[in-house]
């Protein structure tokens, strides 16, 4: 990619919020709308800004982060290996099909109450949701992906000589990625949902862009909520831009098993 084409494509990509920030700057200015109901772009930078320099800011997200990271960790791991399970076993299938679309069906907030219950109001909660935010679509599509692996290439590789493990990692497993990869998308998303919903409803944390969100509530600071909404937003697009697409490009497109797709 030269310079050129990085600027170009840079340019096109901060266009749509450069002039969304104008629109809604101007239109807090000129109709004379109060900050403490919808809050100007400057503002928010400038709070934002002095919440950074004071440390609170990198706080809540540091430990966001670290409670959004592994769990999706744990629920990406978990989810291929329970998915290529339930793919390569078909009593395993048969079972846990019912199952499986039961739990993919309840929205991840609803299992917070429980966990509060059973796990308490710390960082294991919190975590734990995020895990099941991101299990059952893992599950799912991997599952699907190994399913509508081209049974040819698997008769091919055991004509080989391949061993089973090898069959899976090397045959399998790359095979199905064109549906293991977008999940991972889907996936932090799911997991980003269930981590502010459960940091909200847990009570005996400190730290956390969720908790920030809901403590400006009490303050009726308007400004705060905007910076939590909008560092959420941030972090999640950096993610995926900087790590899933990227890993993307290496895999399955790099592969041929999906086209190019310039995002």
């Amino acid at each position: 990619m030269t310079l050129s084409t990085l600027r170009t494509r840079t340019a096109e990509t901060l266009l749509p919020f450069l002039v969304g920030g104008i629109l809604w700057e101007g239109g807090c200015r000129f109709f004379d709308v109060s900050p403490q109901i919808l809050p100007p772009p400057s503002l928010i930078a400038a709070q934002a800004v002095e919440l950074w320099a004071k440390g609170a800011l990198r706080q809540h997200i540091l430990a966001s982060l670290f409670r959004l990271l592994l769990g999706y960790v744990l629920a990406v791991t978990a989810g291929i290996i329970l998915g290529a399970l339930i793919a390569l076993k078909s009593d395993i299938r048969r079972m846990s099909s019912l199952t499986l679309s039961l739990l993919i069906s309840i929205p991840t907030i609803t299992w917070v109450p429980v966990l509060l219950i059973t796990m308490g109001l710390g960082d294991r909660t919190v975590i734990t949701a995020v895990f099941l935010g991101g299990l059952f679509e893992m599950i799912y599509s991997t599952a699907l992906g190994v399913e509508n692996v081209n049974r040819r290439i698997v008769d091919a590789a055991r004509i080989m000589g391949a061993k089973r493990t090898d069959l899976f990692f090397r045959v399998m497993l790359p095979a199905s990625l064109s549906f293991v990869i977008p999940a991972l998308r889907l996936c932090i998303g799911y997991c980003w949902r269930a981590l502010i919903g459960a940091e909200i409803l847990s009570a005996m944390i400190r730290w956390g862009l969720g908790k920030m969100i809901f403590e400006a509530r009490f303050w009726n600071d308007v400004t705060v909520m905007f910076i939590g909404l909008l560092s959420i937003g941030l972090l999640a697009v950096l993610f995926d831009r900087v790590f899933l697409r990227r890993l993307e490009r290496i895999t399955i497109e790099k592969w041929g098993i999906a086209a190019r797709i310039d995002a």
